[in-house]
């Protein structure tokens, strides 16, 4: 039998070949099936029915206790568990059960974890253990507060060339440590890249995964025997898309590039209405290059990302540290990079020709040349002149900023974007809120932006939850009832205003956009089914605990 995919967002089933969800549109992994599965699936009698929180809490046993829902992909559900014995927190992705999981396939996935239970890697998240029981597979890891680089990318539009590194580098250095144990990832793409809350470190999650969910990928095996290969089309590399029996780190490599490509763009390199469509475009689109599409990044940036996506694998980098590399001289050669005197006076030691009379007058010369290059950095970094300011964005959501009107830079949730002021002049600067989802949640904001004010040294203008005399606050929705909910705004006022959104069951601190707040304000949740008909539940009196300047509040139903 096949797997049927469902949606990460909604849960809905999707069609065989479709790339999008038809009921919200989201993109999910989607699973390209070559042939049936010839082999029985591991039965699950009597369980029809059961939640799997209860099935899960069975087959862990007492030693583990199933605290929540944290979240739901396209083939796996994750659970928070608390571990007695230890007092720690863990983390348990559960496999959908409508998975056909064959005994062979069940062996495979023991075999598999032994050999992932190798890498031992900063920016790896490790799997503590496996196991399968009351009609389960699934695997226990540690529990990580952040969100997916997918969730970040969706809030806070293309990352800039530093931030987009500060993420790529880390990703690339596991990379590197697992090919050099014989290990593919398989399924590189902002889903299985975590952010981790308090210190943005960069993770890679579910290593090998999608090896483990393929029958068909072990050595010596024939793709034309069974089964199906597991990955997500946006980002999958030619040969895998194809189905070769035999791939290797270099494919890794593809789908690094595409998603590098997305982190600077705000799309995949290859997009389409179905699966079908984008794989062609994989196999015969030519190479986009992204600094066509975003002329803010650079051109050795672009060069990288077109390396990483080249149709032949050995067109493309042999490596991961050969990508590494390449970032590090590209950085290191950057067209707006100043050359600093320590870097002059290398060049003058080493020459060896120059007469004594003139290598005094070299030394006057970068003594010169470090009082302007020091004087230059001090100028763009902010603390000299009048022709440089910052702007800092203390909301939950990016925020487009504007002079007289024209959209200049995007700046990320807490982020702090430079400013170059046309003749020190600091007027006619505004900015936009970009509000989450399609169509837009919450309520519109925007403004002016300023004044302008030193911290420490800096000349920086901050954007914060209120607009005029007007304060907005960031519902973050939690929700740990027994159904998905619709959520409405500051009901039975004037200032009413439904979401027009769904916040599935499980769901952690869910972004739903911005809304007037008021000393009275209040938020409602009904159940979906019946909506503003049916049992529901209102929070109130929460204006007191609105975070400044962010606006942010969390309310769990």
């Amino acid at each position: 039998m096949t797997t049927q995919p469902t949606c990460p967002a909604c849960r809905a089933e999707i069609p065989s070949g479709s790339a999008f969800c038809p009921a919200c549109g989201t993109p999910s992994p989607t699973v390209i099936t070559n042939e049936r599965a010839t082999a029985t699936a591991v039965p699950a009698a009597g369980l029809a029915g059961v939640p799997t929180a209860q099935r899960m809490a069975r087959a862990l046993g007492s030693k583990y206790e199933v605290r929540r829902l944290v979240g739901r992909g396209g083939f796996a559900e994750v659970y928070e568990l608390w571990d007695k014995d230890l007092d720690r927190r863990l983390a348990c992705k559960v496999l959908h059960p409508e998975i056909a999981w064959t005994p062979g396939m069940l062996a495979r996935f023991r075999q598999e974890a032994k050999a992932l239970a190798r890498l031992q890697h900063a920016s790896i998240l490790p799997i503590h253990f496996t196991g399968d029981g009351e009609g389960l597979v699934y695997y226990v890891m540690p529990f990580v507060e952040g969100e997916s680089l997918a969730d970040t990318l969706r809030r806070r539009g293309t990352y800039g060339t530093e931030a987009a590194l500060a993420v790529a580098e880390p990703v690339l250095q596991a990379l590197a440590h697992a090919h050099a144990q014989g290990l593919v990832h398989r399924d590189i793409k902002p889903d299985n890249v975590m952010l981790e809350a308090k210190t943005g470190r960069a993770l890679l999650v579910d290593f090998g995964i999608a090896k483990l969910l393929d029958p068909g990928s072990g050595e010596g095996s024939a793709k034309t025997a069974t089964g199906f290969t597991v990955g997500t089309v946006q980002y999958m590399s030619p040969e895998q898309a194809l189905g070769q029996p035999t791939i290797d780190g270099r494919s890794d490599l593809y789908a690094f590039g595409a998603m590098l490509y997305q982190m600077v763009t705000g799309t995949p390199p290859y997009d389409g209405a179905s699966s079908a469509e984008i794989v062609g475009k994989h196999l015969a689109d030519p190479v986009p290059v992204a600094s066509e599409v975003n002329a803010k990044i650079p051109r050795w940036l672009s060069s990288v990302i077109v390396k990483c996506l080249a149709k032949q694998p050995e067109d493309r980098y042999q490596s991961a540290d050969e990508v590494l590399a390449a970032l590090e001289a590209g950085r290191a050669s950057g067209s707006t990079g100043l050359v600093g005197a320590r870097t002059l006076e290398r060049q003058v030691r080493r020459s060896g020709e120059m007469r004594s009379r003139t290598a005094r007058l070299g030394w006057w010369a970068a003594g010169a040349l470090a009082v302007l290059v020091g004087g230059g950095m001090a100028r763009r970094a902010g603390y000299l002149g009048s022709g440089v300011a910052f702007v800092h964005n203390g909301l939950v959501e990016p925020v487009e900023i504007l002079r007289d009107g024209v959209p200049l830079d995007t700046v990320g949730p807490d982020g702090t974007q430079r400013l170059w002021l046309s003749r020190g002049r600091d007027t006619g600067f505004g900015w936009r809120l970009l509000r989450p989802g399609n169509p837009p949640l919450g309520e519109p904001m925007e403004g002016p932006l300023g004044p302008f004010t030193r911290i420490r040294g800096r000349r920086v203008a901050q954007v914060a939850a209120e607009v005029g005399r007007q304060t907005y606050f960031a519902p973050l929705i939690t929700n740990t009832s027994a159904s998905d909910i619709t959520v409405e705004v500051n009901p039975g006022t004037a200032a009413a205003a439904r979401c027009g959104c769904l916040v599935p069951r499980g769901a952690v601190r869910t972004h739903i956009g911005y809304y007037r707040l008021y000393r009275n304000s209040a938020v409602a949740a009904y159940n979906s089914a019946h909506p503003y008909t049916g049992p529901h539940v209102d929070r109130e009196g929460f204006a007191a605990r609105v975070t400044p300047p962010n606006g942010a509040v969390v309310l769990e139903f």
